[in-house]
């Protein structure tokens, strides 16, 4: 294998795949990406067993001197590209006793490489699954709606992933912690015939955001009982670049998620209206000297007024009140002061509404423009 390329077209390629590839992992050969050439394309496939991408460029004519194929250190790779010079022109050459060579200018680096052949990959049978249609600027705002309120770690494994859950032409994102709940639905085509539903891991949805545009392209989604399918179109900022097209896949995480909506509180009869960015902003202040580790802060609705205090062990205290729209008896209730933060930093509207019950039991929190975006917070037991 033999290939001349301009090091941003190299990197290019390579960025898309680099971020799944495990520094260390227990088999040595997924610390390395998977370079395919031919005459008209390069291919770089990057794995970690649970997450696999891989992208593709066209190649310019006389790019490719020799087909074929090899794997190589992906971080060690990326890290020499990076550091060459801008307009450099890389000469990567796989010799006969498998020693990757790469010169550049007067520099020349020897990586050790391992056989193509034994990379593990995904399967890929496209035949199988439900297919949904949707743009890459509607998935994107999905999973960024969602994202935070998966679980970090935790024995419900179910948990630390998103549900993808298709219904009667409406794809919808679900995240629960078992503290707070995010759920956000667009409307999609598809060939579901009755509710799917598959849980995405954490590390496939970051994936995902990093690689989706705010363009509105339509894509194509295929889920299917173990894997999750989905090739992106990255257009080049640079129109001498080739554009890149990424396959991205991977595994369902094997679990049956919650029925969410036993969970999402009907028939508030306490609403407050607050605006969006002052309530942020004291929260922000007043959760300054909240207890460090619970980040508790108190609420105080009164007819509108909200009082937010907050205290430590250290015996300091915050108090700080504001104008609000709420015309019902007084209800104090506690939270952690992140996780009303984090509903906060999604909601794009001037204004919040918050629905309530008890003192004790969650609280809606959603944009009143924005009724396709649902969030519940469970308040602290005090």
């Amino acid at each position: 294998m033999r290939l001349k390329i301009a090091k941003e077209s190299l990197i290019n390629v390579l960025s898309q795949v680099v971020g799944v590839v495990e520094r260390r992992h227990t088999l040595n050969i997924l610390s390395n990406v998977k370079i395919q050439t031919t005459q008209q394309a390069l291919t770089i496939t990057g794995s970690d067993l649970e997450v696999e991408m891989v992208a593709s460029t066209t190649l310019a004519d006389g790019a490719c001197l020799e087909a074929g194929e090899t794997t190589v250190p992906a971080r060690k790779l990326v890290e020499i590209c990076k550091s060459l010079p801008t307009a450099a022109l890389i000469d990567l050459h796989i010799t006969e006793d498998q020693r990757c060579i790469l010169k550049s200018g007067n520099s020349r680096f020897v990586l050790g490489t391992l056989p193509a052949e034994d990379y593990p990959l995904l399967s890929t049978d496209n035949s199988q699954g439900t297919q949904v249609q949707v743009t890459q600027r509607e998935l994107k705002r999905l999973f960024e709606k969602t994202a935070f309120a998966m679980a970090v770690q935790d024995v419900r494994f179910y948990l630390t992933g998103t549900l993808l859950e298709i219904d009667q032409n409406q794809l919808r994102t679900v995240t629960t912690d078992g503290h707070r709940l995010a759920l956000c639905e667009v409307a999609a085509s598809s060939t579901a015939q009755q509710l799917v539903q598959a849980i995405v891991p954490r590390k496939a949805v970051g994936e995902l955001q990093r690689l989706l545009s705010v363009e509105d392209e339509q894509i194509t989604l295929l889920i299917g009982r173990e894997l999750f399918n989905v090739t992106i179109n990255t257009a080049s900022r640079d129109k001498e670049q080739a554009d890149i097209s990424v396959r991205f896949t991977t595994k369902l995480i094997d679990g049956k998620f919650p029925d969410y909506r036993r969970v999402i509180p009907k028939g508030g009869d306490k609403h407050v209206l607050i605006a969006h960015d002052v309530f942020k902003q004291s929260l922000q202040r007043v959760a300054i000297l909240s207890n460090e580790k619970l980040r508790g802060v108190f609420l105080n609705f009164n007819p509108d007024v909200l009082q937010l205090r907050a205290n430590n062990p250290e015996q300091d205290e915050a108090i700080e009140d504001l104008a609000i729209q709420y015309q019902d008896v007084a209800l104090e209730m506690s939270f952690n002061a992140q996780y009303i933060l984090d509903v906060l930093g999604v909601l794009d509207g001037d204004d919040v509404r918050m629905s309530m019950t008890e003192a004790n039991q969650s609280v809606l929190v959603q944009d009143p423009t924005q009724p396709d975006q649902v969030y519940v917070v469970m308040p602290m037991r005090v």
